[in-house]
């Protein structure tokens, strides 16, 4: 039986090896696969909200009573525990919210690099040459900054205008990216660019239909030079909630731009299990392994914080 074949027959929690408290219940080889990889750069990490959110309200358990009043006075009458919270604005225009959020990020204090296990300080010291990110700061980048390392950063062009304020694909060099000069791209926008922000409801959908279109009107949304880390790399999925209908839509947009890629285990998901609620936890873990297994997705279950220990640990930097 092939390694492969293996991968398929068993879930991680139920494989010889596997983790226990800690250890975030990931199979031992899964570690060992996404240790090596990382370390010889063959490996794209895609950073959520998790791992920095200034100026939002922390998500809510599904179990807590609606708080309506602490974001109901920035980001209009969503509470922090929908999922659409801020994607589904209610009483204030695009435009608006867009500013509120570019000001919460821009005074917000940036993480401390100097703490090797900080998530972007610990993707920095990995040779990697594609970062990607749903977050609208520029941490990864200071990040690889602070590294040593030449970062380029770019947004999806997906917004209407984008042809005049987007940086265009064929401005990356041949060369580009690389360990010493990676490439940030920004899926969701950056605050250097409000327009290419996605927000709202509206915006997601739009975001969707751009990937799904992208080949077919000859304009690619993801640069030509980045896509091989899309369609010929596993990846890494940090700080991202499963539940969360934006990160569902982009996911499957992902997977779908690289179904191309031979079958193996492509892919780390790291799932924080706070707000699941103790009584749902362990039926969330086995639900949550065996879908995600469809697509060859080992699941890391436990916090980002958690994960970034132990891969410190793995990577010997502990």
């Amino acid at each position: 039986m092939t390694e492969t074949d293996d991968d398929q027959r068993l879930p991680p929690d139920t494989e010889p090896g596997t983790g226990g408290v800690g250890e975030g219940l990931m199979a031992e080889r899964d570690w060992k696969r996404l240790v090596d990889q990382l370390k010889n750069g063959a490996c794209t990490p895609l950073l959520g909200a998790g791992a920095f959110r200034p100026g939002f309200p922390a998500p809510a358990a599904r179990d807590d009573p609606p708080d309506m009043a602490a974001p109901a006075d920035r980001y209009g009458d969503a509470h922090p525990a929908d999922q659409w919270w801020l994607a589904s604005v209610l009483g204030r225009g695009p435009a608006a919210v867009r500013q509120r959020v570019v000001d919460d990020v821009r005074a917000a204090a940036p993480p401390d690099f100097g703490v090797q296990t900080e998530p972007h300080a610990l993707l920095a010291r990995l040779p990697l040459p594609v970062y990607l990110t749903t977050n609208y700061d520029g941490y990864l980048a200071a990040a690889l900054r602070q590294a040593g390392r030449n970062p380029r950063s770019a947004v999806c062009p997906w917004y209407v205008g984008a042809e005049r304020g987007a940086q265009e694909p064929d401005e990356f060099a041949e060369a580009f990216p690389n360990t010493q000069e990676p490439a940030v791209l920004h899926l969701y926008g950056s605050v250097e660019e409000p327009r290419s922000m996605v927000v709202t409801e509206e915006d997601h959908v739009e975001l969707l239909l751009a990937l799904a279109r992208e080949q077919a009107v000859g304009r690619p949304i993801i640069p030509p030079a980045i896509r091989p880390a899309l369609t010929s790399r596993p990846m890494l999925f940090l700080g991202h909630d499963p539940r969360d209908w934006s990160f569902r839509l982009l996911f499957h947009g992902l997977m779908r731009t690289a179904a191309a890629i031979e079958p193996r285990r492509r892919a780390v998901l790291q799932v924080d299990p706070l707000g699941f609620g103790d009584d749902q936890g362990e039926r969330a873990r086995r639900y949550l392994t065996s879908y995600f297994q469809r697509w060859n997705i080992a699941v890391f279950w436990g916090g980002l914080d958690e994960f970034c220990s132990a891969l410190a640990a793995r990577l010997g930097w502990t």
